[in-house]
């Protein structure tokens, strides 16, 4: 399809296909389960994606949409996106946010999953904050918040998925390709991407760039940990300046094969690396009685280097009974990942601080391997009116981690105190089988499912004294919506879910992370699994100048993993642990108007409230916090598009301390030329009022207090130029089907430490 964003006329051509109820023509997708707005991504089955080749769209393209289950923002429709990277496209998203150190949340929370086109990408979802900052925006054409995951996904992902399109429809001419490069005070890169279809083979394949070697970044983090039942160390100061330099490369290739219209073969794989040169690292810390003396003082320089490396691969069948969507599907995937940190210490001490040696160097691999094989079932039956899924999967994870710090009185002299070394290996076997029934009976829709999972797990200790064990876990995890629809663009929507979320291979390495000497981060192998249950009460109206949206959700979970700080000897040790009960309430709501065919506004908003508590109420948080945002797109004189964008949050809150607020804003200008806008030029900006973002937060456990300060320079001015040619109609099909893994939860970040947010 092509979209234009001058008004046009509708010609429906397709056997009696009528627009009605104000909603605006997209990608056609499969058909949709019975009371589901919209289709929805799956756990193991991704989204077929069809094309209509004789439709015109009457006005612009919506930028955003949403059925309640998920949100989708197009990035392609939005200029301010054009030079940025994801990370800064995600805060204009209702539902996520971004902290002023590079934290993502979905809904308030860090355990979310990160998926590719459907497929889940482990080491980019375990490294979202530092990933996401060096891929560039134009890699992407959507992106996807799914909050309400059904049977059909892993019983884990408790805060919801990110799923992020590359996939994008050109015209129909055999081929076609684009090419774009963007410069910028922050970044610069270039990406290519194409298509090509011959006989019944069809392909494509994508590749990314992106560094900042052109300016350095930069931040600043202080820490001031206050140890009130000390009189010589009430006061450790501790502050940190860095400069660093990445470098992000980025691919993927996509192939279907259908030899006749029941059997369709695919095969898809995937592959990012980021290399980080961490070259100028300067940590300066000081420790002061009560009465303000200073009692010890030492300087550290860091230079080191950081990398990711991930790969995946995935193989699929379908077979069809007929053409209302009755058919099987078999896959199987593989997910590869490495991260490696590696750091150069040299320390200078000042006053009192004789006990730490001059040299020290510091190395962590974290290895993920993973391979999953599942089949799905799903027949629709009574006319479409009612559908059954069905399916099994396993997944099959060998994890492992090995870390270590050598010290010594000159660098090519160093020695392994023997302590601080580790070598660990984690096993995770998940069995799962599901079943869900969706049907609609007039106006109401109704859509229930139940998933069963064994999980066998367990961690092995190659160095140490800690002993191996083993864990079995059996969870049955039901779901359940009711959608009443007024009438096609108006509906009313009930739903209950129940998700669990294992621990991550980091939050259960005990290894202890010290980059700075006091502050050490460091995982508990006795994590258990904990479990939430929602309850959501959603509103949609969707019509042709304004549509809105409005939820009121409550959740409820026990024995979450929550982050946990404790002191000895005025270092502060960050770890997690099994002891949060958390309730949360939400009201939260956006809105589209378009006011006319070449203007269009959003707002979005929540309020909500989070109680967190241990065990016995003897640690409790609670507290009160919102976020608002908005948006415009226009199209102006000599078809110039404009937008912008901007918002505020007043921050989260943890189970011992809380963030607070921070807020962003940015514009773009675009103009295509030449014929078909194959060549557009874009200008944008984004935070470029102040050199530096600021955020802050505390922490507070009895007798010690903790405040922390992020200052980061994240503005950012540039120019991005693409340009598109060829013609090509038919997407890379899918085995309607992908597997997806969304089961593990990522570790989080209190926003302290050193600011690299490892």
């Amino acid at each position: 399809m092509n979209f234009h964003n001058k008004p046009s006329i509708i010609t429906l051509l397709l056997a009696g296909v009528v627009s009605s109820g104000g909603a605006y023509a997209e990608e056609p997708s499969k058909p949709q389960t019975p009371g589901e707005p919209a289709q929805a991504l799956t756990d193991s089955i991704d989204a077929a994606f069809t094309e209509l080749d004789d439709l015109v769209v009457v006005t612009q393209k919506k930028v955003m949409k949403s059925d309640g289950a998920k949100l989708t923002y197009d990035l392609d429709e939005d200029a301010s996106s054009k030079g940025q990277n994801v990370l800064e496209a995600l805060k204009k998203i209702p539902m996520v946010s971004v902290d002023g150190s590079d934290q993502i949340r979905v809904k308030g929370s860090t355990a979310f999953k990160i998926y590719v086109n459907g497929k889940e990408e482990p080491m980019l979802t375990a490294n979202a904050d530092k990933i996401l900052k060096a891929m560039p925006a134009e890699a992407v054409s959507k992106i996807e918040v799914i909050t309400e995951p059904g049977a059909k996904y892993d019983a884990e992902g408790t805060g919801g998925i990110i799923n992020l399109i590359t996939e994008r429809t050109q015209r129909n001419d055999g081929y076609t390709a684009s090419v774009s490069a963007n410069l910028g005070a922050q970044n610069e890169g270039v990406s290519a991407y194409g298509r090509m279809k011959y006989n019944k083979v069809t392909a494509d394949a994508n590749f990314n760039y992106n560094d900042n070697v052109w300016m350095s970044r930069r931040q600043f983090t202080s820490n001031d940990n206050y140890d009130y039942t000390s009189d010589s160390q009430y006061l450790n100061s501790t502050h940190v300046a860095q400069k660093f330099n990445y470098h992000y490369y980025g691919g993927g290739i996509n192939l279907s094969w259908e030899p006749s219209a029941t059997d369709l073969f695919t095969a898809t794989g995937n592959i990012y690396a980021m290399d980080a040169n961490l070259k100028d690292i300067n940590i300066s810390s000081q420790t002061f009685s009560r009465g303000g003396s200073l009692t010890q003082a030492y300087t550290q320089n860091l230079h080191g280097d950081m990398s990711h490396l991930g790969a995946s691969g995935n193989i699929g069948y379908t077979r069809s009974f007929g053409s209302n969507g009755h058919n099987l599907m078999l896959g199987y995937a593989f997910n590869y990942g490495k991260q490696f940190l590696d750091f150069n210490y040299f320390t200078v001490p000042e006053l009192n601080a004789d006990f730490l040696p001059p040299f020290r160097k510091s190395e962590n691999a974290n290895y993920t391997r993973e391979h999953t094989a599942a089949i799905d079932y799903t027949n629709p039956f009574g006319g479409g009116k009612h559908i059954l899924e069905a399916g099994v999967k396993g997944i099959f994870r060998r994890n492992s981690a090995i870390a270590g710090d050598r010290y010594g009185m000159s660098p090519s002299e160093l020695f392994a105190d023997g302590i601080s070394n580790t070598d660990t290996r984690q096993i995770q076997d998940v069995y799962a089988a599901y079943a869900s029934y969706s049907s609609t009976f007039g106006k109401l829709a109704v859509k229930a499912g139940l998933r069963y999972e064994h999980t066998y797990m367990g961690m092995d200790f190659l160095t140490g004294e800690m002993e191996n064990y083993r864990r079995n876990l059996n969870d049955v995890v039901p779901n359940a919506a009711l959608t009443w629809m007024f009438g096609p663009a108006t509906n009313l929507r009930l739903a209950y879910q129940m998700r669990i979320q294992r621990p991550s291979i980091s939050q259960m390495n005990p290894y202890e992370m010290r980059i700075i000497e006091t502050d050490v981060r460091m995982g508990n192998p006795d994590l258990e699994s904990e479990r939430h249950n929602k309850l959501s009460l959603a509103y949609s109206n969707y019509g042709r100048k304004i549509g809105w949206s409005i939820s009121l959700e409550g959740s409820q979970s026990n024995n979450t993993i929550e982050e946990v700080t404790y002191y000895e000897q005025n270092v502060r040790y960050q770890t997690y642990a099994n002891l949060g009960h958390k309730q949360r309430m939400e009201l939260s709501g956006f809105m589209n108007w378009n006011l006319t065919n070449q203007f269009s506004v959003g707002f979005n908003g929540s309020l909500h409230y989070t109680r967190i508590a241990s065990p016995g109420d003897e640690i409790t948080n609670h507290g009160w916090n919102g976020s608002y945002g908005a948006n415009f797109n226009y199209v102006g004189p000599w078809h110039l598009k404009f937008s912008g964008y901007g918002g505020q949050s007043t921050g989260e809150i943890s189970l011992q301390g809380r963030w607070y607020g921070w807020y962003y804003y940015g514009l773009g200008i675009s103009r295509s030329f030449l014929k078909n806008d194959a060549l557009t030029l874009t200008l944008n900006a984004n935070n470029f009022l102040s050199k530096y973002t600021h955020f802050h937060g505390e922490v507070a456990t009895p007798g010690h207090y903790t405040s922390f300060r992020n200052r980061s320079a994240n503005w950012n001015v540039g120019i991005t130029i693409g340009w598109t040619f060829g013609h090509l109609n038919d997407q890379v099909k899918k085995t309607a089907g992908s597997i997806t893994n969304d089961d593990q939860k990522a570790s989080g970040n209190q926003g302290g430490g050193s600011g690299i947010g490892l």
